[in-house]
């Protein structure tokens, strides 16, 4: 099986973990939630570790040479790395929010944020979209409602300065607007290109 085939089959069936090591992963809301970031080789991706198909999956990880080792099944797959916690995770701005509370890693150099992380859809189950869980985060208190330009600014450039963060997602829940949020998207992309 080669290393594509294997991150397939991880991202579809999940990963086994009795041992949660590295950055901690995402659980519920926006974005690849109950996922953590893996890498095998070069590639670093997201995948399912805190789900009921995950506890199912044949994939776990085995630390007993003290290297992290994939197997499936108890057969020995590959060697597989963890990425540490991200060094701006530790900094708050200056009204005390978290940086991850701004935006997070999701793989070695992809920094992610959902901008406005509430949404008219979200509210009627009728209208929202099915797979979407963006109220989540903020109920259990893992974000704020509204990052604005600056607060994303000072985030990317401390996550490029000290992680080495190289690309930038970002998200919006749709607000009441009648551009549904794509003038402020632009104020925060323009931010955060004049800072990094």
């Amino acid at each position: 099986m080669n290393s594509q085939q294997v991150i397939t089959e991880l991202q579809t069936k999940g990963l086994n973990l009795t041992t949660d090591t590295g950055a901690s992963g995402r659980k519920g809301g926006a974005g690849p939630s109950d996922h953590k970031a893996v890498t095998i080789g070069e590639t670093t991706f997201m995948v399912p570790v805190y789900t009921d198909g995950a506890a199912q999956s044949p994939y776990s990880v085995n630390y007993e040479t003290g290297q992290s080792v994939l197997t499936k099944n108890d057969q020995v797959i590959t060697e597989l790395d963890f990425p540490e916690k991200p060094k701006f995770y530790d900094l708050t701005t200056a009204e005390g929010i978290p940086y991850w509370k701004i935006a997070l890693l999701h793989s070695r150099n992809v920094l992610a944020t959902t901008v406005l992380q509430t949404c008219i859809r979200y509210e009627n189950r009728k209208t929202a979209c099915q797979f979407c869980a963006i109220g989540q985060s903020l109920a259990d208190d893992r974000t704020i409602a509204q990052k604005t330009p600056q607060q994303l600014a000072e985030v990317a450039e401390a996550a490029v300065r000290l992680d080495g963060v190289e690309n930038m997602i970002m998200t919006t829940g749709t607000p009441n607007t009648t551009d549904r949020g794509a003038a402020y998207l632009t104020e925060c992309a323009q931010a955060i290109r004049a800072r990094v």
